[in-house]
């Protein structure tokens, strides 16, 4: 398992623009539904309930996503370098996760999550042990997730890729318009 996974980290990969905004369409398909599986087992194991403390109805959080998507962009030139792509997702996330959870406040006057009592919390959007999860998360993304798309996306043609791509991202936008409409009406 380790040497496959050094092999996949070693392989290059040399993309056109079209599989290039597939990949970071399907990273950001992965991340949210990966947020909602982290969120989903947290509230299960720890309270002991089902919960969808999502914003949208289907299993995915876009925030996760969008982080994902923020951390492969702007860390994915440090993979050489492990400690520090934990260290700045950690910071990347952070930064995201407090002006995401500042913003629904404001536009919603709810807090989505709240870590007040948590320790290291600032104004109860972000906390130690939530970043540290996402720096963790990070490296998941940087080491293992983004070569293993790489190396799917090159068995397929382009225009074909983003098209499965952009099929997500199309059932998430219907999902957000529903949302919008009904479930969390601005």
């Amino acid at each position: 398992m380790v040497d496959s996974l050094k092999k996949l980290n070693k392989e290059e990969y040399s993309f056109d623009t079209i599989t290039k905004v597939g990949n970071y369409f399907f990273v950001f398909l992965i991340g949210s539904f990966a947020g909602y599986i982290y969120e989903f087992l947290f509230y299960l194991l720890i309270d002991h309930k089902l919960v969808n403390s999502g914003f949208l109805y289907g299993p995915y959080i876009p925030v996760y996503g969008t982080g994902a998507v923020l951390m492969l962009f702007l860390l994915k030139k440090f993979k050489k370098y492990p400690v520090l792509v934990f260290f700045l997702a950690m910071i990347v996330t952070g930064i995201l996760e407090y002006i995401t959870g500042a913003f629904m406040y404001e536009l919603y006057h709810r807090r989505w999550w709240d870590y007040t009592g948590l320790f290291l919390n600032i104004n109860g959007y972000v906390c130690l042990r939530s970043v540290f999860t996402f720096g963790i998360g990070g490296l998941l993304l940087i080491y293992i997730v983004d070569p293993v798309i790489c190396k799917i996306s090159t068995k397929y043609d382009s225009h074909k890729y983003l098209m499965i791509a952009s099929c997500g991202i199309f059932i998430m936008v219907l999902d957000l318009t529903l949302t919008l409409m009904f479930r969390n009406k601005l």
